[in-house]
């Protein structure tokens, strides 16, 4: 069954420079994929549980600020419409970003969400202080988060990670419909921790149902296992920097499912450190192995 699916893109809008890049980035797409682009803007109206004393903000400015805020998105929808020839909608929202990213885009049924990170500290990368951070949790579709300096428009060089985690391999048979898609070659990178040795030969195993159904969409392939990493998220920055990727596919960790709060550290790691595009992808449970492409249970299947 066919899993990368591009026909509906949400990229919220804050206006900085780190969101209108991404829009541009998700307007190619878009353009690419012949998908309608929908871009978001939340009117930010809650204040900090600790702010004692904070401005009232009454219907009339409140109003005057929705105003503008439409204007703006128009603005920037009918230049991107007329620049890259696509279908563009606007909406507009008030309160919390994440909230209203993740909801708008299950209202929609959106394929995709296309967003940029903003700096965040230690502690607030600890505790998912970011909106993107929030977003990748609660979403149930795949996002994309891309850091300011990033202009690559397409993809053409993916990296996929692939370890002994579970869900580690559902990414595979999405990562590798959108490299068909784009006429991209992708990376296999195998991980093991060096106290996992002996696991070796289920890693290859599963490597090797991989590189079978690349040969089956006609996707080239490029295999490496490093077998002595110390940080799976450092490991993978790390390769990606070395090898010009522009694109690293990866899965939300499994805690971020069963929390609904907290993402894993290879997670934020990748996020935080990533000098291209990450897309991430949520664990599902298949009702059968064709449904997951793979027929292999060594790895939670």
């Amino acid at each position: 069954m066919k899993q990368y699916a591009c026909k509906s893109i949400v990229i919220p809008v804050d206006f900085s420079e780190t969101s209108l890049l991404a829009i541009r980035h998700a307007a190619f797409m878009a353009q690419y994929n012949k998908a309608k682009l929908c871009m978001l803007h939340v009117i930010n109206v809650n204040f900090g549980a600790l702010e004692l004393f904070v401005p009232v903000i009454d219907a009339e400015l409140m109003q005057s600020i929705e105003k503008k805020a439409q204007q703006r998105l128009n603005e920037l929808a009918n230049e991107l419409a007329n620049e890259f020839q696509i279908e563009v909608i606007t909406e507009l929202r008030s309160g919390s970003a994440s909230k209203h990213i993740v909801e708008y885009a299950k209202s929609i049924n959106a394929d995709i969400i296309v967003m940029g990170t903003h700096g965040y500290s230690p502690f607030e990368e600890l505790i998912i202080g970011s909106t993107a951070l929030k977003v990748l949790v609660k979403s149930h579709c795949p996002v994309i988060a891309m850091r300011k300096h990033e202009t690559h428009k397409g993809y053409s060089n993916i990296l996929m990670p692939i370890d002994l985690s579970p869900h580690t391999a559902q990414k595979a048979r999405y990562t590798l419909e959108l490299a068909k898609t784009y006429g991209a070659g992708v990376h296999i990178l195998g991980l093991l921790h060096e106290d996992e040795h002996s696991k070796l030969p289920v890693l290859k195993t599963l490597i090797y149902e991989i590189e079978e159904m690349a040969k089956h969409l006609h996707v080239h392939t490029h295999t490496f296992i490093n077998t002595d990493v110390k940080n799976r998220a450092v490991s993978t920055v790390t390769y990606a920097k070395e090898n010009n990727v522009d694109l690293i596919c990866i899965m939300t960790d499994q805690d971020a499912e069963l929390s609904g709060f907290f993402l894993g550290p290879y997670t934020q790691q990748i996020i935080h450190h990533s000098q291209v595009p990450v897309l991430a992808l949520k664990p599902k449970t298949f009702s059968s192995v064709n449904d997951s492409g793979f027929y292999s249970t060594a790895v939670g299947f």
